[in-house]
């Protein structure tokens, strides 16, 4: 059996072509496919990273815009400002970002298929089948990747379920500076959760103001259109830009691999169930991914199989060839998207007054040199932990909600 590649790449967003350039780096002959015409737009992001994003991928500090050492988070009456000396977070131009990954793949060696759509996929032959603006085309490898995003082809084929939240954001211009750039702001309101809405400074005139929930777009507008108006500290503001993009919901029912394929980041759903942030946790992905098809691709038992007579055992051998992968992102995952579910859960039994009364206990017991002590955007669990072990988790919130709260952090 002949393979036009050792890997296809479906998706060629940072995480796929990440992935691609590893690869690449190995000697592997790796293939991007895209329908995108061009790669990074539409903008799908609020841009927004932990500065360790830089110990997992490398890139030019010219696509930092800024850096944040913290957060301001207000309910209704009520704010808190959380924050460390050190920054830690880098805000970056999200296209850029993306273009920068995709094309240092291709100068390492990796083809490409842009304006391609795929049309199907073979997990047992390693087929991809596609179309661009000049023929339909199929391609064989002995591994393909779903990096195709959050409604995946890929997942889809393994017969994953799918679930996920609108997310809209403005690109806001000022009229005079921010003097504020070194903080994020973020609104806990009720009827949000289990979203929220962010304030991200990108220059000294410009944010990104955006918010994920499960109201659609229509909804989601009226809501940001009402906060410019009526909570945005600027009167004098102008939207450059809109964007919208749905944010996966991580289901760990879903299968990461079957026989020849894998998917990663968003089509495998591999984001913050607080945040929706994924891009931390899809470049560490990237390396367990790595692994798994590196391996496979150097096993004497993977690439003797003949698929024209697989037979159980050929099949067990594909299994367990990729089968690292999921372990390894479990093992890493799992128990920290678990205490996220939770905070998420508690969060979404809380009203505007509840998350009043939650601030202002938050103050009293001065839980935001704790919060600002423990806290990190993506290790969150961390911070939970250490609430619990301090009894805080049931004193915080209002009596009414302990039997609620013990279900959820006590069983």
């Amino acid at each position: 059996m002949s393979f036009d590649y050792d890997v296809t790449i479906i998706g060629a967003g940072p995480i796929g072509s990440t992935l691609a350039y590893e690869l690449a780096k190995e000697d592997i002959n790796v293939c991007l496919i895209d329908k995108k015409k061009v790669i990074g737009l539409p903008l799908q992001c609020a841009g927004i990273i932990n500065k360790r994003v830089l110990d997992v991928n490398q890139f030019p500090d010219e696509l930092i815009l800024n850096k944040a050492k913290g957060a301001v988070l207000h309910s209704k009456n009520h704010s808190l400002t959380v924050s460390k000396e050190e920054d830690q977070a880098i805000i970056i131009d999200r296209v850029a970002l993306d273009q920068f990954i995709y094309n240092r793949a291709i100068e390492n060696g990796v083809d490409s298929y842009l304006s391609s759509k795929v049309l199907a996929i073979d997990d047992v032959e390693g087929k991809v089948s596609f179309k661009n603006e000049s023929a339909e085309k199929s391609i064989k490898s002995k591994i393909i990747v779903g990096a195709d995003g959050p409604l995946s082809i890929v997942s889809s084929a393994f017969g994953n379920d799918f679930d996920y939240y609108c997310a809209s954001q403005y690109l806001v211009k000022i009229e005079e500076d921010n003097n504020q750039m070194s903080f994020v702001d973020l609104y806990a309101y009720g009827d949000l959760f289990p979203g929220f809405i962010w304030q991200i400074p990108v220059s000294k005139n410009i944010f990104r103001i955006g918010l994920f929930s499960n109201y659609d777009y229509k909804r989601q507008n009226e809501i940001l259109n009402d906060f410019l108006m009526n909570e945005f500290q600027y009167e004098n503001y102008e939207i450059i830009e809109k964007y919208k993009g749905k944010i996966p919901i991580y289901n760990k029912e879903n299968k990461l691999f079957k026989n020849r394929a894998l998917i990663i980041g968003d089509a495998a759903s591999q984001v913050k169930p607080t945040t929706g942030g994924g891009l931390l946790i899809g470049f560490e992905a990237v390396g367990m991914a790595k692994k798994a098809i590196v391996n496979a691709l150097n096993s004497e038992d993977f690439n003797s199989l003949n698929l024209e007579k697989e037979t159980h055992d050929d099949k067990e051998i594909l299994q367990n060839c990729l089968k690292s992968y999921q372990d390894d992102f479990e093992e890493r995952f799992i128990k920290e998207f678990s205490y996220q579910f939770k905070v998420q859960k508690t969060l979404c039994t809380l009203s505007d007054d509840d998350l009043d009364y939650f601030f202002e206990e938050l103050k009293e017991k001065e839980a935001d040199k704790l919060i600002s002590e423990y806290g990190d955007m993506d290790n969150q669990s961390i911070l939970v932990k250490e609430f619990l072990k301090r009894g805080l988790v049931l004193t915080l919130l209002p009596a009414i909600h302990k039997r609620e709260l013990a279900k959820i952090w006590l069983l």
